[in-house]
């Protein structure tokens, strides 16, 4: 089961795309994964049940492939919809290891019971009781940053890059594989570029598998280096 090419987003399901990596082949994971709250793409109007059975065996994958002891990084929604990812989480074979928030001062949406949004969650997840300790700097449980300036493109739930070269600075060091498995806009393709992490990801929506082959080549423009293999399968 030779692992798939590197530096590269597939447009495909994840599920299918996971099942043809090799066990403890991937350094680190981070995602976004549909919160289900009722957004314009796949995956993110379901039951509860229907839900928890489209990513439970997802995380259970990300289980399998990423290395002992390294981390899987995966944000959620901070509201209504957070005990639905626990019981996903609980039922997976991913051990939580630490909870943390993204704040971000610009946002002031979703108001539920006169209270309005102003943070996301992500937690530190692993398949090993213990974590490592790899790593390029330490951040703090609490990140800040506004959203992501959208520049030719759309996506309704870009992440903000500052705050996604914090996590991976913190938790790889350059050389190392990390996984998307909802690559979306391509954050993470674009910060593994800029710190020489290796990549791969995937992503279903075939209209946003361009996204980040055009932030990539933005970059380019703007730094004269190299664009590596961002190219669909």
């Amino acid at each position: 089961m030779p692992i798939l090419e590197v530096n590269k987003i597939y447009n495909m399901d994840c599920l299918e795309g996971m099942k043809q990596l090799e066990d403890n082949s991937i350094d680190l994971v981070v995602t976004d994964p549909p919160y289900n709250l009722g957004k314009d793409f796949a995956n993110d109007n379901l039951e509860e049940q229907e839900f928890i059975n489209f990513l439970t065996p997802i995380l259970n994958e990300m289980a399998r492939v990423i290395k002992p002891k390294h981390s899987v990084i995966i944000f959620f929604d901070s509201g209504k919809k957070l005990p639905l990812f626990w019981k996903c989480l609980f039922k997976s074979n991913l051990k939580f290891q630490k909870g943390c928030n993204f704040y971000k001062p610009n946002d002031c949406s979703q108001p539920h019971n006169r209270t309005l949004r102003k943070s996301e969650v992500f937690y530190i997840c692993s398949k090993t009781e213990v974590l490592h300790h790899d790593g390029d700097t330490y951040i703090h449980d609490c990140l800040i940053g506004n959203h992501t300036k959208k520049e030719g493109w759309y996506h309704p739930t870009a992440k903000n890059v500052s705050v996604i070269r914090k996590i991976i600075k913190s938790h790889s060091k350059i050389g190392w594989l990390v996984l998307d498995p909802f690559m979306g806009s391509g954050t993470v393709a674009l910060v593994c570029y800029q710190l020489g992490r290796r990549y791969l990801g995937y992503e279903l929506n075939k209209e946003f598998c361009e996204i980040p082959k055009l932030r990539l080549q933005q970059k380019i423009l703007k730094t004269g280096g190299i664009l590596p293999s961002a190219e669909k399968s």
